[in-house]
């Protein structure tokens, strides 16, 4: 999940960026590039433009009003494993949580594996409630479109892992209810954090960031209309599939989530 972060731009304008309860992205953007820290980060021209010579035009791509050409970054840096497995703990149990709602929704397809898929699902929620839970309290503004979208997810996982619990002992319309009131808090959450976009600036803004994003929105349909299929008995194995996917989409958007932590937060070599 994001956080709204000003970044200064060289022509002294300021947009907001969005990333995930760190500190704000630094991007090497294709181009050759060097951070310059004093006190708060700030991008300018001139600590990144490189002039070039007509021979180096082709290696170079027209950037500013002077003229000037940037080289373009042959060689990016690599994501490493140990770099993931150095991001915070949150981080690795919202994995850890989208991944076993793949396997919980699995277990749904089976009726003997019905109760291990419920107690799957609310370890799963239990999980994602912490990751949610320290994304809130991490947040520097407390009323925001992010915060409310944090809220929202830690309410929708309060119900999902008690609708959980309940389903290992009863399979009734209440478990039913419990999923489709805990889908819809998610995919109202997952608004909230599009709301926090700024689409009139939606090119400047990370693709990172609009794939976790957009990844939670189309999770949090997929659940909600899954949820609600598990009313018809004919349309169950959909529901299952339904949920198996939108789970899916999620451990997509916790990826993403991570490219967005490292970029932030590791130092890359830079040309």
């Amino acid at each position: 999940m994001q956080k709204v972060h000003t970044v200064k731009i060289d022509n002294g304008e300021s947009d907001d960026y969005n990333s995930t309860n760190e500190s704000p992205r630094k991007l090497n953007n294709s181009t050759g590039l060097s951070k310059k820290k004093s006190g708060n980060i700030s991008r300018k021209a001139s600590s990144f433009i490189y002039r070039i010579s007509r021979n180096d035009k082709k290696r170079g791509s027209f950037s500013s009003k002077k003229g000037e050409y940037i080289i373009e970054d042959e060689d990016k840096p690599k994501i490493t494993f140990r770099e993931f497995l150095s991001c915070p703990l949150e981080y690795h149990t919202n994995l850890m949580g989208t991944i076993l709602f793949i396997f919980g929704s699995a277990f749904f397809l089976y009726q003997p594996l019905y109760i291990s898929g419920c107690v799957i699902f609310a370890i799963a929620c239990a999980l994602c409630l912490y990751s949610n839970f320290i994304g809130a309290i991490n947040k520097e503004q407390r009323k925001n479109n992010e915060y409310y979208g944090f809220v929202l997810y830690i309410i929708g996982c309060v119900v999902f892992l008690l609708g959980s619990i309940y389903s290992c002992f009863e399979n009734d319309s209440y478990a039913i209810i419990s999923y489709i009131i805990g889908s819809i808090f998610f995919l109202f959450g997952a608004i909230m954090f599009l709301f926090s976009i700024k689409f009139s600036q939606i090119k400047r803004i990370d693709i990172n960031i609009l794939a976790v994003f957009f990844s939670n929105f189309i999770g949090g349909i997929l659940f909600t209309v899954g949820s609600v299929f598990f009313f018809y008995t004919e349309l169950y194995d959909t529901a299952c599939y339904l949920f198996i996917i939108g789970s899916v989409i999620f451990t997509l958007g916790v990826y993403f989530d991570y490219i967005i932590y490292i970029n932030n937060n590791f130092t890359l070599d830079i040309v």
